[in-house]
């Protein structure tokens, strides 16, 4: 969704969350889930749909998830 909806955003990941950068916008942070093991972590649509309203590309990012 990222790479349709926002270009050359990047996502870097810290210990308890994975930072999106993206333009001149602040990073936003999104949870990397649950303590344990994150290999591999489930983030919540909420926090995608919020993320894709920060950056103004919530119209782009519903065609690509299933919301």
């Amino acid at each position: 969704m990222l790479d349709a909806c926002a270009p050359g955003a990047r996502i870097e990941e810290k210990p308890h969350h994975n930072w999106v950068y993206w333009k001149d916008f602040e990073p936003y942070r999104l949870p990397r889930g649950k303590h344990g093991k994150r290999d591999n972590p489930e983030i919540e649509t909420g926090h995608v749909k919020r993320m894709a309203r920060y950056f103004g590309v919530l119209n782009c990012a519903k065609n690509h998830l299933q919301i």
